[in-house]
């Protein structure tokens, strides 16, 4: 009896200390998962912040190249990452745009919902002319300065001013731009691009908004000294049968729009941008940035290119200095179907 007694004591010793050795080992297994947790968590988010960002990456280059082929042709671009994370951005930008083009008058237009205002410095405008997707109204001009109630405007909008000669004297232009978001989900929420009018924007969680990729708006000088500047604006068509479960998209090109495309003068160009506000101050200094080293140096009357209109914070609009000087303007509007 004495031996077996031992015997079971030595069995129940051996059980707990296998009992305990398996407790520490799960105690330490689980120390090391505790330790390595914020560590797979951030492969895990590096994984899927830089496949995000090549999905967005290349669709936005796909939708450059459908925007500059021939009306009515296309290409699909197919990535596992854009069926669970696009959805629509309806009425990102907003671009106002206008300049002198005939005559030597000097006008300003401005469209604040309904109300239009037409001034005209050495009143030569005559008639004002507003098109909108669906109709055209008409208005004539009395004094310098000329208030009129415009309804109903529907989609961009066109306004031109004639002079008393006859002459298109002034162009201005109300664009609205749809793009597309990328969402991709991160251990502390979205990290988004957009994609708009040719730019890519990303928003990593607890980190600003950066633009990656800026529209397509600059100038430089022809051979024979005369500024150039060219705009090109891209416009996404959603169509109703799109959704974020989409495995391949397709991109088909609508054509292309010559807006401005010849001698101009006193251009503004104002964007109103509906996403965060931090966008509007990077546009300006990416195209504008030139002029504030110029002006901390003196030397602001030898600068050439784009500067700001009004406020030098560009919150009026930018325009292209000299303002005096006549330089060659192109605008195109580029259109594609997403579907």
């Amino acid at each position: 009896m004495r031996r077996s007694g031992s015997h079971n004591e030595d069995a129940v010793s051996e059980i707990l200390g296998v009992t305990m050795l398996l407790a520490m080992v799960v105690t330490v297994i689980g120390s090391v998962f505790v330790l390595l947790a914020p560590f797979l968590e951030d492969i895990s988010d590096n994984r899927e912040w830089s496949s995000g960002t090549v999905a967005a990456t290349q669709l936005n280059d796909r939708i450059l190249i459908a925007a500059q082929s021939p009306e009515g042709s296309g290409l699909v671009q197919q990535n596992a990452q854009l069926s669970r994370s696009m959805d629509p951005l309806q009425d990102a930008e907003i671009w106002k745009i206008q300049a002198d083009l005939g005559g030597s008058d000097r006008t300003l237009v401005t469209l604040d919902g309904d109300l239009l205002t037409v001034s005209s410095l050495n009143r030569t405008a005559s008639i004002v002319r507003v098109t909108d997707s669906i109709s055209t109204q008409t208005f004539t001009m009395t004094n310098s300065t000329n208030d009129f109630t415009v309804s109903g405007l529907i989609g961009n909008v066109v306004i031109e001013v004639e002079d008393i000669h006859g002459t298109i004297s002034h162009r201005f232009l109300e664009i609205t731009i749809d793009g597309i978001r990328l969402n991709n989900v991160l251990t502390d929420g979205e990290f988004s691009v957009d994609l708009v009018n040719g730019a890519r924007i990303e928003k990593l969680p607890n980190h600003p908004v950066a633009v990656k990729q800026f529209p397509r708006f600059k100038t430089d000088l022809l051979l024979d000294g005369t500024p150039r500047v060219s705009l090109i604006l891209l416009d996404l068509d959603i169509s109703a049968s799109a959704s974020r479960h989409m495995t391949n998209v397709h991109l088909d090109s609508k054509g292309e729009q010559e807006l401005f495309d010849g001698e101009a003068r006193n251009l503004i160009v104002e964007v109103e941008i509906a996403g965060d506000p931090s966008i509007s101050p990077q546009y300006i200094h990416h195209w504008t940035g030139d002029y504030a080293l110029y002006l901390a140096g003196g030397s602001i009357n030898e600068y050439q290119g784009f500067g700001p209109h009004e406020r030098i914070s560009g919150l009026d609009g930018i325009t292209v200095l000299p303002g005096d000087v006549p330089f060659q303007f192109v605008v195109t509007l580029q259109s594609v179907e997403v579907y």
